[in-house]
């Protein structure tokens, strides 16, 4: 994906937020259902986008899990995996409900057995807000992918 166009589209996706909030000073924070209305949303408006195939809001032990599946194909994978835990961070930063971690459940078009990638969302903040080494060391301290 494009900066130019990620930023874009960051930019009305929190400019919609706080327009929609009661007092610009507060930063909004919303409950499950609107969260599931923005992550379609911006699945749907962006570019190049994966499919979404669905979500899920759950505990696991400890754990809040937000979970989303999406289908792509294996050529743009990797771009289908950043796109969507950068989607699922900025929808975490505007949950009223703690999420701890993330799940991402990647389907291929091709049919081939889908990877489960999981992410602590706390270590994930920490490397989005850093700019060119963001991938590198978010893999190397945050992600898990799992093959079945």
């Amino acid at each position: 994906m494009g900066i130019e166009r990620e930023n874009t589209l960051r930019i009305i996706l929190i400019s919609n937020l706080l327009l929609s909030s009661s007092s610009l000073s507060d930063v909004p924070h919303y409950h499950e259902k609107k969260i599931a209305i923005l992550l379609h949303d911006y699945f749907r408006t962006a570019l190049d986008a994966p499919k979404l195939l669905g979500y899920s809001f759950h505990n696991r032990g400890p754990d809040t899990v937000f979970r989303i599946e999406i289908e792509c194909n294996k050529s743009t994978v990797n771009e289908s995996l950043i796109f969507s835990f950068k989607v699922i961070n900025m929808l975490t930063e505007i949950s009223k409900r703690n999420f701890t971690h993330s799940t991402l459940v990647i389907h291929f078009e091709s049919g081939a057995l889908p990877v489960v990638a999981e992410a602590n969302i706390r270590c994930t903040k920490k490397f989005l807000n850093s700019d060119e080494i963001f991938e590198e060391n978010w893999r190397k301290n945050c992600l898990t992918i799992k093959n079945y």
